[in-house]
């Protein structure tokens, strides 16, 4: 199948001297000024669901473009420091610190120190227990949360926020099985979901802190790489790549799974994103561009889209490995039933193509490689009978309804089993060709 196939692109043109780009300047993907200021939906309307203009102003604009320079500073002075010398070392050093903490490494240098003790001091905002009522509340998304995760936010990704497949595209994900991408996605999500697992050494703590690290060790890669453009797409996973990419898993999920009947109260609505804003903050994204609402969410996501203006052919490929996935998929229980396991492929493939048409124009199915005339058959067929089925666990009580978050809690990890394929679950684990290896 196409995600299976090492595909390569002709090189962009090299920078200059792409070690010292110039950072006065604004990448070419961001919209200038004048169109990205426009405002496409009424004042009055945008500042009723928004609670501001949807378009930034200018001041705003100016510092989402600076952000397209700037990285993780913590992060990366600790990437900075393992690279001096013996960057194995040093990472085992780092690893232990993260597993065991700060104390436990023996005259620990000042750069591990400074990080751990930035990490381990929860911020002042941060409500433990409000965040746990975010955990709670996540799991009544059920299997849900990973539909609007892949159709939505994912698909919907490939095409809107486009700059994000070049990343994408030097790490090797363009030839990695897709669905394996999808499971390591999957058990990230389960882990910051889990009850305690953001604790300071919880499961979702550490694998949080682990894709941070991931993240560091491919922005210092690329910003070496000739064909890495800085005039065109700024620092590798910069900023605003970081911010559209945590912003997906608040305010989106959010959104999307209302579409599939999955009613969100306000009080849920404040507990998710303030659980989403700690991750955020543990992913390295600076505290200015977390988002303290669900619509303060999606109007920086909004702003973070108006940065991403150069589509190319990784559209596609991206998009038809994500469409094609399904037919592969790993059916659990059914391998000796490979008629029944055929037709459940198909119907995967159907519904997930019909999910991801809540979203898609014309324009991006076509850039996605996506049915022109697919419709989204499947969120309005079964969205009025998972409303039905959330309402009526709300009218039987509080019991009843810690039962039900229970059974659909039990959904989302059984998702993983088919996405792994048999192997073992663990987020990303860098190979050697990977720009994220330390070895």
């Amino acid at each position: 199948m196409m995600e299976n196939t090492a595909v390569s692109f002709p090189d962009p043109t090299p920078q200059s001297n792409p070690q010292h780009p110039d950072t006065t300047t604004i990448p070419s993907r961001a919209l200038p000024w004048e169109k990205a200021s426009r405002q496409w939906i009424p004042k009055r309307i945008a500042q009723w669901v928004f609670g501001a203009p949807l378009a930034p102003s200018e001041q705003e604009w100016l510092q989402v473009t600076d952000a397209l320079w700037q990285g993780d500073e913590a992060m990366d002075k600790v990437v900075a420091w393992m690279f001096e010398s013996n960057p194995g070392q040093r990472k085992r050093q780092f690893d232990q610190a993260l597993m065991r903490g700060i104390e436990s490494v023996a005259d620990a240098p000042a750069e591990l120190k400074a990080f751990f003790q930035h990490i381990d001091q929860d911020p002042d905002w941060l409500d433990r227990d409000l965040m746990e009522e975010g955990i709670g509340a996540s799991h009544f998304a059920g299997d849900v949360a990973f539909y609007v995760l892949r159709d939505m936010a994912l698909m919907g990704g490939y095409a809107y926020f486009n700059t994000l497949n070049q990343a994408l595209a030097m790490t090797g994900a363009l030839s990695k099985k897709t669905s394996l991408r999808l499971g390591e996605t999957g058990k990230w999500l389960n882990d910051v979901t889990e009850p305690g697992g953001l604790d300071r050494f919880g499961e979702g703590f550490i694998t949080t802190i682990r894709v941070r690290m991931v993240h560091a060790l491919v922005r210092r890669n690329l910003n070496t790489k000739p064909q890495w453009q800085h005039e065109k797409w700024g620092l590798p996973i910069n900023q605003m790549d970081m911010l559209a990419t945590y912003l997906a898993f608040g305010p989106v999920t959010l959104m999307g799974v209302r579409m599939f009947g999955v009613p969100v109260t306000p009080g849920q609505s404040k507990a998710v994103m303030h659980m989403w804003r700690y991750i955020g903050w543990l992913l390295g994204v600076d505290e200015q561009w977390l988002a303290l609402t669900e619509r303060d969410g999606l109007r920086k996501l909004y702003h973070t889209f108006l940065t991403h203006n150069v589509p190319d052919e990784k559209i596609r490929f991206l998009g038809e490995a994500l469409r094609d996935e399904p037919l592969t998929r790993r059916m659990p229980g059914l391998e000796s039933k490979p008629g029944l396991t055929r037709v459940l492929r198909k119907y995967h493939y159907h519904k997930h193509i019909s999910n991801s048409a809540l979203i898609l124009g014309p324009l991006q199915r076509k850039q996605l490689g996506m049915p022109l005339l697919a419709l989204p058959w499947y969120p309005v067929v079964s969205a009025p009978l998972r409303l039905a089925q959330h309402l009526y666990h709300r009218m039987r009580g509080r019991t009843a309804r810690a039962l039900f978050a229970e059974r659909l809690r039990e959904r989302q990890i059984r998702l993983l089993d088919a996405y792994f394929d048999g192997e073992e679950k663990d987020i990303i684990q860098p190979g050697a060709d990977h720009p994220a290896h330390v070895s």
